[in-house]
């Protein structure tokens, strides 16, 4: 299946109900919503590809440079006007967020374009390349040239980290926002571009339609004998692999089982909506595997993912947290945090609860021999959509317990599954990550897991009563956090933990009162998350 961008004709099925005004969310929340009137940076980045354009003949290279800007630049000019379009209807805490990211590339692109004028006024009054190469000699020409190559190059970096660490995270969000005008302006701009809008157009059109199944058999669940199963899987996870009869290709397969007694017509369905969200996203992007259908019996269905262009085959980050390799690079170590995180964003966008997330349920590739940096989530087997209702059914497995929150644990959990339980499971795994330690481990010949004492002691699973066995185990967590992380990675990164381990706690500075965030769609939370965790995990540079 394609992720298409819906026509104009189907845009009355998406999303259309009335969105509450940025004013009305912005009194309810205590917040003042502010406007985005501000072209001046559409104009500063016009400004500049056209001053550079007047100096494309001064070297070898130099032209190909402008084009790479000047592409860019159109990428980024068309997501901003779409802002602009759409701003009206955009919630208070949207617009806040959004004059917070479009203030710093206002900045940037002053300073580029000041920067660029000194160089230019050097070159004798304004003069011209053809000025300078007739009065200056090579020599001159060529400094000069050197000196528009290496500031364009710092532009294009510039604008290629702030558009992927700072507007992508919450552009993707603008598929929660209802309302019919941003409809119409996400079906006026896919007819005028071609980029996220497209994205954009196609996640609305899926989630305005996930409650309807037209026919699922025939684009999204394959013949059950397509997969021909292979002896191997990835280790330490239960993720297979098999090979394509038609491609002959290796896929990996992850299981889903739908529980006796379950709504099998439920769990199917989830499963269609879900097979659809994966089958045309962008792996490299948003951290999932490209899903090529299912395969489903009575007992369980089977996700069929395709590898990820030409990698190595995949290992489960608990084998490489058991490994404890000591010379895996710090730089792959973050690479793994910051797409775990916005696999995490991704997800949650989509409108789905992973409920199981940790290690062996992240698989991870490396290309042609490199460190395995790639992370992707899998073991979706007790994923469900956020509107869905909560079982409120667990294990009570310690090794799985580590990773969910206290009210989470035990065979009957306290509260419903929201999406902070999965912001919590992700700051553990990011403390293992941080740490590059696994918390627990076998015994040569034993398939019980053991804890690993430098970090989850015995004695605090032996603690009897199953709430403050819970609460031990998260204290420690933290306590590791606030003791152990700084060192190995940065304040920042060890702040971005705590603020996931904490994020449901009474008070919390980052996410702020559970009740306060309760809303059908999950915008605030989202927006909490990309501002505290995924934002800061972005900025880190190593």
């Amino acid at each position: 299946m394609t992720l298409l961008a819906p026509t104009a004709s189907r845009s009355k099925l998406i999303l259309t109900q009335s969105a509450p005004s940025a004013s009305t969310v912005a009194r309810k929340h205590g917040v003042r919503a502010k406007w985005w009137r501000n072209k001046h940076f559409l104009m500063y980045g016009k400004r500049l590809c056209d001053t550079y354009r007047t100096h494309r003949d001064a070297e070898t290279g130099f032209a190909e440079r402008l084009l790479i800007l000047e592409n860019r630049w159109l990428k980024v000019e068309v997501q901003l006007r779409f802002l602009h379009d759409v701003w009206s209807a955009l919630p208070g805490h949207f617009q806040l967020h959004f004059n917070s990211i479009l203030a710093v590339i206002n900045t940037k692109l002053i300073a580029a374009n000041d920067l660029c004028n000194q160089s230019i006024e050097k070159q004798d009054q304004q003069q011209d390349y053809l000025h300078a190469l007739l009065t200056k000699g090579k020599l001159r020409r060529g400094a000069f040239a050197v000196t528009l190559k290496n500031q364009i190059d710092g532009v294009i970096r510039d604008l290629d980290q702030w558009q992927q660490n700072l507007l992508d995270p919450t552009w993707y969000q603008l598929v929660l926002v209802p309302g019919l005008h941003v409809q119409q302006t996400v079906d006026r701009s896919i007819s005028e571009s071609d980029g996220p809008e497209h994205i954009l157009a196609g996640l609305r059109y899926l989630l305005s339609n996930k409650d309807k199944v037209d026919n699922p058999t025939t684009d999204v669940f394959l013949p059950y004998n397509s997969v021909e199963p292979m002896a191997s899987g990835v280790e330490y996870s239960k993720a297979t692999l098999g090979i394509d009869k038609t491609s002959r290709e290796i896929v990996l397969l992850d299981r889903i089982q739908i529980p006796p007694g379950a709504n099998r017509e439920q769990s199917v369905s989830d499963v269609y909506h879900l097979v659809q969200f994966f089958s045309s996203i962008d792996p490299e992007l948003f951290g999932f595997l490209r899903c090529l259908g299912a395969l489903k019996n009575d007992k369980h269905c089977d996700l069929v993912f395709r590898f990820p262009g030409k990698h190595d085959d995949p290992t489960s980050l608990r084998g490489l947290l058991l490994q404890a390799d000591k010379s895996f690079p710090l730089n792959a170590r973050l690479n793994i945090a910051q797409m775990l995180a916005r696999s995490c964003m991704f997800l949650h966008d989509c409108q789905f609860v992973h409920k199981s997330l940790r290690p062996e349920n992240i698989v991870c590739f490396s290309t042609q021999g490199k460190y395995p940096d790639k992370p992707y989530m899998i073991g979706l087997d007790r994923f469900r959509q956020i509107d869905a209702r909560s079982m409120r059914s667990n294990d009570d497995l310690w090794y799985k317990d580590i990773y969910r929150h206290p009210s989470r644990q035990g065979i009957r959990p306290e509260k419903d599954y929201i999406m902070q339980h999965d912001i919590y499971s992700l700051g553990v795994c990011l403390l293992e990550i941080g740490l590059w330690r696994s918390f627990f481990g076998w015994e040569d010949g034993s398939d019980n897991p053991v804890p690993n004492e430098e970090y989850i002691s015995n004695k605090s699973l032996g603690i009897k009563d199953p709430r403050k066995r819970a609460h031990e185990l998260k204290r420690a967590l933290i306590g590791h956090a606030e003791q152990r992380l700084p060192g190995a990675m940065g304040q920042v990164y060890t702040s971005t933990v705590i603020a996931c381990l904490t994020c449901l706690d009474p008070g919390n500075t980052n996410f702020g009162d559970h009740e306060d965030l309760r809303e059908e769609t999950g915008i605030l939370v989202g927006l909490r998350f990309v501002e505290k965790i995924l934002m800061q995990l972005l900025a880190i540079a190593v």
